[in-house]
């Protein structure tokens, strides 16, 4: 179970504070273990129970769970009071473990390798990072006693009416509300609720009160991911059209928005190249911007969040929008769901800086869709696997290309034994894409090749991305599959940064035809414009027919097909399904094992944190 490292990381406290005990040495390993899943510490008497989901998640076999019965933990009292006495200086020699009382600021980093905070253990770097959130969330949890002009306060009842059609409180118009009051807004909801909608809206408003008053404010919009990036600037803009019957916006207003391209975190944090954690921007140089939107924001790890916090300016307005019932970043922490958890808590320090929006507007509250993501988020395998068992074939294209049906389940051990079935879904827009591409129709090609994916767990395996990449592949080329990496309709997905090209991780392209010679085209940063490069040019990045749900977060697509892991793996959570049924807009066709379906959905994430409560009090 433990790894090289765990077990180096407890020799080298063991060499370097001699005085530590086997109990001390135990949970030193397991912290560093916990981190390389996500945790952001442990907690001395959860870790047996969450060792045990980690070992025995999705196997049957009972040889896991039986290893786990043979072993002995420390009894729970026994292990924080050796953890405890591990905080004792031994004459010249500094103590493995600080013992801490309170989240706070002083001395963040010392000798000390390990903090305990009550039952929980940290590496000191994450303890460090948790400190740093909460203090800087709670100096900037505070009104801004801001007025807005008269003019604006017009253009916020019009473009973010206080009800809605029905007459029911519009909570769309609370989120701007927030926004306004607030130095900091979280605002989270499900798909199609209208988050990043009511935040663009708002901004406008932001903009036009800002302009009564003789100034143009410097907006900052970001997201964890290209993908996620692109979706920022497609929903932005759709956000922006008038609505029928409503008037345009004027155009200084206009003109100021289209000036906020969005970018990546880690561009608008000035990454420096491949040390990730290093930033321009940090306290010493903040962000100069008035306003910084966050989308996405299930996908941002502790560190991340922390640099961020740490940029921001003080009087700065910080929006962070998300789902907090996706999965969590692929790093470490569970930051938006700590912060959504702490805002819905009375009392807490972020109390009233949380608006949770439910209205679903991307399609009606009662579409298969919806349904079966509410049955997911609540843990209802019953009812999502009878709304699956409802689902019907229909007609998966109509004339303008769109998915009629909504949720369909194949139900297979194997998943190329429904290969049939994922290759009717797939196939006719990967062909309507390699024919715009042969056309040299970048923009047309590059529309096609999003309208479906296939999303997996696994990477490798009758499961994985690998697998479906290859089929992808032999669908469009037939016997020609595998014989050269770069033809005509391949689309594209970038694996790292490359900021040499202006490509992010997770933008995605398409090879076109161009005069005889092959070009790699992504979409540009505005919209209808696009970046073309000699595929020579380019150097992470990999096929995507399919792709790991992980990779998928920030994305929406007509159709998706979910190749569910099976029962046995370590993979199932309910996270997961839900984040890749919710990347569909029309079509969702689930392939897998009703164990594996009900088994993921009763599998929440548990990731040991400490950040929300850091907010009591």
């Amino acid at each position: 179970m433990l790894g090289v490292g765990d077990v180096h990381f407890a020799e080298w406290v063991a060499r370097t504070f001699p005085e530590c005990d086997e109990q001390l040495l135990l949970a030193a390993a397991l912290c560093s273990w916990a981190t390389q899943r996500g945790h952001a510490c442990i907690s001395l008497s959860g870790i047996p129970a969450a060792v045990r989901r980690e070992v025995t998640a999705g196997r049957d076999d009972g040889a896991a769970s039986d290893a786990l019965d043979s072993l002995v933990w420390p009894e729970p009292g026994e292990w924080l009071a050796a953890v405890r006495r591990a905080s004792e200086q031994s004459g010249n020699t500094p103590a493995a473990v600080r013992l801490v009382e309170r989240w706070g600021t002083d001395a963040l980093l010392d000798d000390h390798p390990l903090v305990l905070h009550d039952d929980r253990l940290y590496l000191q770097r994450h303890w460090a990072d948790e400190c740093t959130v909460s203090a800087l969330f709670r100096t900037r949890a505070a009104d801004t006693g801001h007025t807005l002009s008269s003019a604006a306060l017009a253009l916020l009842d019009r473009l973010l009416p206080s009800a809605e059609p029905d007459g029911s409180p519009n909570q769309q118009r609370r989120a701007g509300e927030l926004v306004v009051a607030k130095r900091l807004a979280v605002i989270a909801g499900g798909p199609g609720t209208g988050k990043t909608y009511s935040v663009a809206r708002l901004l406008a408003v932001l903009i036009a009160d800002a302009l009564d008053r003789g100034t143009t404010p410097r907006i900052a919009l970001a997201a964890p991911t290209g993908k996620a990036k692109a979706r920022l600037s497609e929903t932005i803009a759709a956000a922006l059209a008038p609505r029928q019957g409503e008037a345009p916006l004027d155009p200084p207003i206009v003109e100021a928005l289209r000036a906020v391209v969005p970018t990546t975190i880690h561009g608008l944090l000035g990454s420096f190249g491949i040390e990730h954690h290093r930033f321009r921007h940090d306290a010493a140089n903040p962000l100069p911007h008035d306003i910084v939107v966050v989308d996405e924001t299930s996908m941002v790890s502790l560190p991340l969040l922390t640099r961020l916090a740490e940029a921001v300016r003080p009087e700065a307005r910080l929006v962070l929008i998300g789902d907090p019932d996706q999965l969590e970043s692929v790093e470490l922490g569970a930051v938006l769901a700590d912060l959504v958890r702490a805002g819905e808590r009375p009392g807490s320090a972020l109390a009233g800086h949380l608006v949770r929006l439910l209205r679903v507007h991307r399609f009606e509250h009662d579409s298969p869709i919806a349904v079966l993501a509410d049955a997911i988020r609540a843990g209802d395998d019953n009812t999502a696997i009878s709304r699956l068992a409802l689902g019907e074939a229909g007609d998966l294209h109509g004339d303008d290309g769109a998915m009629t049906s909504s949720v369909r389940f194949v139900v297979a051990d194997d998943p190329r034994h429904a290969s049939s079935e994922v290759e009717r879904v797939i196939r006719p827009l990967i062909e309507a894409a390699a024919a715009a591409a042969r056309a040299g129709d970048a923009l047309g090609a590059l529309s096609a090749s999003t309208r479906a994916r296939v999303l997996c767990a696994h990477r490798l395996g009758p499961w994985g991305v690998s697998e479906w990449n290859e089929r992808g592949e032999h669908w469009l080329r037939g016997a020609r599959a595998g014989s050269n990496v770069w033809y005509v309709g391949r689309p594209l997905l970038v694996t790292k940064n490359d900021p040499r090209l202006g490509l992010a991780n997770g933008d995605t392209g398409v090879v076109v035809e161009r005069e005889g010679r092959l070009v790699a085209v992504f979409a540009g940063p505005t919209a209808g414009s696009t970046l073309e490069f000699d595929p020579v040019q380019l150097e992470s990045v990999e096929t995507a027919y399919a792709m790991t749900v992980h990779k998928s977060q920030g994305s929406e697509y007509p159709s998706v097909v979910l190749i569910a892991p099976p029962a046995t793996s370590p993979l199932v959570g309910r996270e997961l399904v839900y984040t890749a049924i919710t990347r569909a807009k029309s079509h969702v066709l689930v392939v897998g094992s009703e164990d594996a379906i009900r088994r993921c959905i009763t599998t929440p994430a548990r990731r040991m944190t400490g950040l929300a409560e850091s907010f009591s009090g």
